[in-house]
């Protein structure tokens, strides 16, 4: 099968790289920048420019599947997220269609988020597709917009959604935290009632994401991609820490000194012109009591389950982290 594969330099997207030539699959990925290929690097993934993409795929061989992981997860504004997370998947849909890719074209799978849902019920719940959306952050609009365009984008192609939770795995910087503080024996959670958030290791979700794009009853369809179980954040931090040999005491971080720290990393994200990992936007997602969602329909529709117990995915995490030189 042939793929194309934007994010490929991402830490999503290597991994579906990798799982995709594992297979025996010939796979294209787009960058901006062709002198920076991170994790492309030495593997036979073809590479081209996002800026010469349009005539490179003209003349190749079409396309059996798009799988488009490619975003920002961070911007300044909201005309940022847009133009990364909506305006590209445009441009990547008209592409698909005047490149005479559009009859052979299998499948476009957007990954989106469980952002554009927004937070669970007070009580916990699980989130699933038919709910209601409420996005809380400017960057769960962005995607619920990207969303709402491939539904409604004309001519038509084959499309599926899939929605993860929080990511964690081998390459990822955002739980990276988590794991240096362990190091230190401290798990740090915001303050007050416990946290509850699904979650899912990077391996089983690029397993999932193939698994929605080749299945013929996923056409169409929206799948939630998480571990059945949730875990409470405070819980998730000690049990870092107890995989990694370590003791760690649960930290309790008061809400209104999170709120100075975000603010904080709001205004270097403005000096720096680049948003900061922790702002006030990341915060009042974290602030929330629940962001659950189940996963019972992509396990009932396309038979897709997470493999990788969740003390392994987390040593398997460490052991990447201490490998790499992260920890």
């Amino acid at each position: 099968m042939r793929f194309l594969v934007t994010g490929g330099t991402g830490f999503i997207g290597s991994h579906m790289v990798e799982l995709l030539l594992a297979r025996g699959d010939d796979v294209v990925c787009p960058v901006r920048n062709i002198s920076s290929l991170r994790y492309l690097r030495g593997i036979p993934a073809r590479v081209i420019e996002i800026d010469g993409m349009e005539p490179e795929i003209a003349k190749g061989p079409p396309f059996d599947y798009v799988v488009h992981i490619a975003g920002a997860t961070r911007a300044l504004d909201y005309a940022e997220y847009f133009r990364a997370n909506v305006e590209y998947t445009r441009h990547l849909l008209e592409i698909m269609t005047h490149a005479g890719q559009r009859e052979a074209l299998k499948r476009f799978v957007l990954v989106s988020s469980q952002a554009v849902a927004g937070p669970s019920p007070d009580n916990g719940a699980c989130c699933v597709e038919s709910d209601p959306l409420r996005p809380l952050s400017l960057y769960g609009r962005s995607k619920l917009e990207a969303e709402r365009l491939v539904k409604s984008f004309k001519p038509g192609l084959p499309i599926t959604i899939v929605r993860p939770p929080t990511v964690f795995g081998p390459r990822d910087t955002d739980v990276l935290s988590l794991f240096k503080c362990a190091r230190y024996r401290l798990a740090p959670c915001i303050a007050g009632p416990d946290r509850l958030v699904s979650i899912i290791y990077v391996k089983d979700l690029v397993e999932g994401i193939l698994s929605a794009a080749v299945s013929p009853a996923a056409e169409g369809e929206c799948y939630f991609l998480a571990n059945p179980e949730p875990v409470i954040w405070r819980e998730f931090a000690l049990l870092v820490a107890r995989v990694m040999g370590f003791q760690a005491v649960s930290i309790p971080l008061p809400l209104p000194a999170l709120k100075a720290v975000a603010l904080a990393g709001d205004l270097g994200g403005r000096i720096r012109g680049a948003a900061s990992l922790f702002r006030s936007e990341k915060l009042e997602e974290m602030r929330q009591r629940a962001w659950v969602c189940s996963p019972q329909k992509a396990c009932k529709e396309i038979g897709w389950e997470p493999r990788t117990p969740l003390v392994g995915a987390i040593g398997h995490t460490a052991n990447w982290y201490k490998e790499n030189g992260w920890l």
